[in-house]
């Protein structure tokens, strides 16, 4: 019974410590091409999964991967772009105490699911993009969702089945 308790505790804390909060997410964050606006971009060619592309998100809850296929005259170029999911919701009101308009701010949850799905083939690149979405911290890597899902399941299930293990040996 202590091998399962441990169990259940240490996949609670894998939770809790890999789900993004309400407050934000972690993501990797690097753009196709520089737009000269922000100093700070790093490019997606160059991508590596260091520090440098890691953001704090805190107007979302998912991470975002965006995978394009462009046709050139001589082969197929595949674009990844990276960044934390648009989620937030700016809009006016108008007070009328103090008659003056004030921004509001607000983060919609039911946007996006998690997972990937194909978006629509408009004839301009080779193959339709791809939109994954991710609620884990920094889960926008090159590596994709569903094998880091298939890899977080197998880690949890192994001390599980190495506790049982033991048991019949004893």
């Amino acid at each position: 019974m202590k091998v399962e308790n441990l169990l259940i505790q240490f996949v609670a804390i894998s939770l809790c410590v890999l789900q993004a909060t309400a407050q934000g997410i972690s993501c990797y964050r690097c753009v196709v091409a520089y737009s000269g606006y922000d100093a700070s971009e790093q490019l997606c060619s160059q991508f590596d999964g260091s520090e440098k592309f890691q953001v704090y998100c805190p107007s979302s809850l998912f991470c975002t991967k965006k995978t394009i296929y462009y046709k050139s005259q001589t082969s197929v170029i595949k674009t990844v772009q990276r960044d934390c999911a648009n989620q937030k919701y700016v809009y006016r009101t108008y007070d009328i105490n103090d008659k003056q308009w004030h921004d509001k701010e607000e983060v919609i949850k039911e946007v996006y699911e998690e997972g990937c799905v194909t978006g629509e083939n408009r004839g301009a690149t080779a193959r339709p993009p791809e939109y994954c979405y991710c609620s884990f911290h920094l889960c926008n890597s090159t590596v994709s969702n569903k094998k880091v899902n298939v890899i977080i399941v197998s880690l949890l299930t192994l001390p599980s089945l190495y506790g049982k293990l033991y048991f019949y040996q004893s």
